[in-house]
């Protein structure tokens, strides 16, 4: 019985969500109560895992209205709520251990894991504490989720709202949102300005991390040479539509191991506030009982940012991060009615094999970030500019390939234009270089697959000093 049990934990997390404290503090993370018949939090949640192994294709979990929460409580789901949020915006840092060539390393070694998480937790908390920033950190299944709120209607608000630039698909959307949600559009421009600021703390931990870590540290999900560990700054909540991300509320389980058939002994874990040791909460997260009590005492309320929190919008305004978003979204992109005349006619053969590959099977290919950074540099080491190979990677993306439903869930424009910008960013900063792209270096992550193609990726990493201002895109001071 205990290894059925262990194998489908969705009986267990249904007596797990039946006590009132997990309810009461899961409502906390939403905004409000959750409990028939008032349901305060107004936008959708998502399901994952359960009885019903609830998962989109892609992996994510399953939306439905804020109502559907009792059946995901009863069918021992994964509870998840939208980043959308009616007070204001969310501020989401992923900090994800990743382990390519042993995926379920997270789960049977957890204690190593967190230990080697632990530098890049504290330097995060640190960096937001300059600012007067202290989020609400969740001890997820790999490693943490890092919230707090901006409140609508605040200076710093206004300020992510004037940073932000929302391309003209995206508008379409959010004007389509505003039907029912007035002001959605404003939501979303705070989105994408918090997804810069996300960027520009992504730079100054990458830099003042240098030498203080046992695995590399990313800002995208581009493993190292030779598939090992490595730690993700995860942005990519900041690349889709604002109304179709969701987070795992505090509280709630955390099924990944088990739907991914890593590790049958430790189907999941719970999301757990840490306000104590990384061990403790390790132990805790997966003794049910022990989390209750922590349910009955922890509070799970997302903070607020200070209201004129605006030295962090300072720093990125003053930034090369900035100057470098600058110059990227003055760059040139053909208009769709031109593209089968530019993206759609070029001779693929000119390309190196693995840039040819990503651009002729996008589905998957494409989607993963380490194709995205090889077909970003090496064009524009070819001499594109950054924002017209985003223009082509959203003609892949936009073509019949067989995305099914993807993009309807997502935003082709965005998504490659934030990927693109992210990833041609770091190099401009100095974070990534040209000894990590080499025909070598791509064999070693798995993404080459064909040796002497007659390339040479070495000589393909981008001249930044090439065609920009003066002292425009290099960093000019070392962060405290």
């Amino acid at each position: 019985m205990r290894e059925r049990k262990d194998r489908e934990p969705s009986s267990r997390l249904a007596a797990w969500y039946r006590r009132a404290a997990v309810r009461s503090r899961i409502a906390e993370y939403c905004g409000g109560s959750m409990a028939p018949p008032a349901a305060s939090c107004v936008h959708p949640i998502a399901g994952y895992g359960g009885v019903r192994r609830l998962s989109e294709p892609d992996g994510g979990p399953v939306a439905g209205p804020a109502s559907m929460v009792g059946a995901l409580f009863a069918q021992g789901a994964d509870v998840c709520r939208s980043l959308a949020d009616n007070q204001g915006t969310l501020f989401h840092l992923d900090l994800d251990y990743t382990s390519p060539s042993d995926p379920s390393e997270p789960f049977r070694r957890p204690q190593r894991v967190f230990a080697r998480l632990e530098p890049v937790y504290r330097d995060a908390l640190e960096r937001l504490a300059r600012y007067s920033v202290h989020p609400l950190s969740l001890m997820t299944a790999r490693g943490y989720h890092l919230v707090f709120r901006v409140r609508r209607g605040s200076p710093f608000h206004r300020s992510l709202c004037e940073i932000g630039m929302v391309n003209e698909s995206l508008r379409a959307r959010y004007g389509r949102q505003e039907g029912g949600l007035p002001g959605a559009l404003d939501m979303g421009r705070a989105h994408e300005g918090a997804g810069r600021l996300a960027e520009h703390l992504g730079h100054e931990m990458l830099y003042g991390l240098r030498g203080r870590t046992t695995v590399p540290v990313t800002l995208a999900d581009v493993p190292p040479s030779g598939r090992g560990p490595f730690i993700c700054l995860d942005l990519s909540a900041y690349g889709d539509p604002l109304f179709g991300r969701y987070i795992r509320c505090a509280f709630s389980s955390n099924q990944k191991a088990w739907m991914g058939g890593l590790v049958p002994q430790r189907p999941f874990v719970l999301v757990l506030p840490r306000r104590r040791s990384y061990a403790e909460v390790l132990e805790a997260r997966e003794d049910p009982a022990a989390a209750a009590r922590l349910a009955r005492v922890e509070n799970a309320a997302i903070p607020n940012a200070p209201a004129e929190c605006l030295a962090w919008v300072n720093d990125y305004r003053g930034s090369a991060l900035a100057r470098f978003h600058d110059a990227f979204e003055r760059g040139p992109q053909m208009q769709r009615a031109d593209w089968p005349y530019s993206y759609d006619s070029l001779d693929l053969r000119a390309f190196p094999e693995c840039v040819r590959r990503a651009l002729e099977t996008p589905n998957p290919t494409l989607l993963a970030p380490v194709f995205l950074r090889t077909v970003t540099l090496a064009l524009w080491a070819l001499g594109w500019h950054p924002r017209s190979v985003a223009g082509l990677i959203r003609s892949r993306f936009e073509a019949n390939h067989g995305w099914s439903g993807y993009w309807s869930r997502y935003d082709a424009a965005a998504r490659a234009e934030f990927y693109v910008r992210v990833l041609s960013g770091a190099v401009a900063a100095g974070l990534d270089a040209p000894s990590d792209f080499t025909c070598e270096s791509q064999a070693l992550r798995g993404a080459c697959a064909q040796q002497a193609c007659g390339h040479d990726l070495g000589a393909l990493f981008p001249d930044i000093t090439r065609d920009r201002p003066r002292g425009a895109w290099r960093r000019e001071r070392r962060p405290v």
